[in-house]
């Protein structure tokens, strides 16, 4: 008798311990959620405004330097990667190399377009030029986030 009564106490506790670890769950998903919901906005946002056209349009003011110009533009999306960096905890590591790399390929894509103006090349022509840049980095990122997102 003393063995079935301690095999039915074992799993008493047994199932106690496991809706335990299933409220803990729920609770913890419960906290999360937003949290992931807020990181997939935060870098939705972050790329919409790395956008070249919207980059531009928010850096360039007449009278820039060609130099002043250039560290402005990379200094923006700088600031903006490093304030959502923390973001990354919760999203999936796809969705975090795809912001990393739109990042790295827009960084890449100013840096070209400034190395091939001459030194005394008006700064309009060179934001005309940036502004009219392909970036489907940006694009195949936002699509990648989105469809994550209705995942959640």
């Amino acid at each position: 008798m003393g063995y079935f009564f301690n095999r039915k106490l074992r799993l008493k506790e047994l199932e106690l311990r496991m809706k335990t670890r299933m409220e803990m769950r729920v609770a913890t998903a419960k906290m999360v959620t937003p949290l992931k919901i807020q990181a997939y906005e935060r870098f939705l946002l972050f790329l919409e405004r790395s956008q070249l056209p919207v980059l531009v349009k928010r850096v360039y003011a007449p009278g820039l330097t060609k130099d002043a110009f250039h560290i402005a533009l990379l200094q923006s999306i700088e600031d903006e990667f490093e304030h959502n960096l923390a973001q990354q905890l919760y999203v999936s590591n796809d969705a975090w190399s795809a912001v990393k790399s739109t990042k790295e390929e827009l960084v890449n894509q100013i840096n070209a377009t400034f190395d091939k103006t001459e030194t005394g090349t008006d700064v309009a022509l060179i934001a005309q030029a940036l502004v009219a840049l392909p970036n489907p980095f940006v694009e195949q990122a936002v699509a990648l986030l989105k469809k994550e997102f209705n995942e959640i």
